[in-house]
């Protein structure tokens, strides 16, 4: 099971407004696509101001990832699940030992990014300690 990120900007997609839970969306898979399954977790992180800049909510990879028509790439089905009442913010992320490794951190110019296993774990909890629901996954 992988464990991603997908990153937004607000100009272009602003997850204050886009993450519905049971809604089912479309994002790009330009990156680790073939790592991509049905059912593995994804949290939803939205770069830009540091005053914004982290994570959203969460929801399941919901189908393989395609051809997208009248797409430069390929798509991937998410469903969102959870949408957090307050983001969990970068700076709070980043001053973590293992979170602040993270590839979105080191180098954020994309739009997926798939996690370690030591840092999916550690995510988990890090969400789950701020009494916000998180993920299931796979030790």
């Amino acid at each position: 099971m992988g464990v991603f990120v997908f990153q937004s900007v607000p100009g272009r997609y602003d997850l204050r407004r886009e993450i519905q839970p049971g809604r089912r969306d479309t994002w790009y898979a330009t990156r680790y696509r073939s790592e991509m399954k049905p059912g593995d977790p994804v949290f939803f992180w939205m770069g830009g101001d540091e005053s914004h800049r982290g994570l959203y909510g969460w929801g399941l990879i919901a189908s393989e990832p395609y051809l997208k028509s009248g797409w430069d790439s390929h798509g991937v089905d998410v469903t969102y699940e959870v949408s957090f009442p307050e983001p969990v913010l970068a700076k709070s992320l980043s001053a973590d030992p293992t979170l602040g490794r993270m590839l979105i951190f080191r180098a954020p110019q994309a739009t997926n990014f798939l996690l370690s296993d030591a840092e999916a774990r550690r995510l988990v909890e890090f969400v789950g300690a701020r009494n916000l629901p998180a993920p299931a996954i796979r030790a």
